[in-house]
């Protein structure tokens, strides 16, 4: 049956439909488990990494989120959600999770150095890396300085590349809503850093 899906699905981008059919299969379909694996992966991992600040509890959290995200794919209703946005709930509700334990146990996570940019390009010149982490700092105290709704936003577009419909139905907004929030957030991003 996968088979007829890729068939069908081949010509077209691979939009929400797709995501949200494949999903269907990926419950008894290892290669379908496994696309959808390697495609959100990425955006999964890089978001909880921007968020935990903590490889070792990204890498956790990632797989905790994977492994949810297969053992409820039967769960999965794309009539309420589209298939990213019930992964992107999966990953939230992780998140929440693990700061409501690691503030239970008082656990002091070792967080990565604050010179550590794991998107940093090594080849840089020693005075644009100075100036290139002088800039991710001034960014990272800028977002500090949203309120936690404009925050996810952005964080939901930027690093999860949600589209506002997506963000909306993960938030409980409009479309409309989301737009005008990420309006705001970006202007509100603009005045701290200039």
């Amino acid at each position: 049956m996968l088979k007829k899906l890729e068939i069908n699905m081949a010509s077209t981008p691979k939009d929400a439909a797709y995501w949200n059919n494949l999903a269907k299969f990926a419950i008894e379909d290892e290669a379908a488990l496994t696309e959808i694996y390697n495609f959100f992966f990425g955006k999964i991992y890089k978001f909880l990494l921007m968020k935990l600040r903590n490889t070792d509890a990204a890498d956790d959290l990632a797989g905790n989120v994977f492994m949810k995200m297969y053992k409820s794919l039967d769960s999965f209703d794309p009539q309420k959600a589209s298939f990213a946005t019930w992964l992107n709930r999966i990953t939230a509700n992780e998140v929440k999770m693990y700061f409501r334990a690691k503030s239970r146990h008082d656990d002091k996570e070792t967080s990565w150095d604050e010179n550590f940019n794991p998107a940093a390009d090594e080849n840089l010149e020693p005075e644009k890396q100075v100036l290139s982490k002088e800039r991710a700092s001034e960014i990272k105290s800028a977002l500090m300085t949203l309120p936690e709704r404009e925050r996810a936003v952005i964080e939901m577009t930027y690093w999860l590349n949600l589209k506002p419909k997506e963000i909306a139905d993960s938030l409980g907004l409009t479309p409309n809503h989301v737009s005008v929030i990420l309006r705001r957030a970006k202007q509100t991003l603009r005045d701290c850093l200039s």
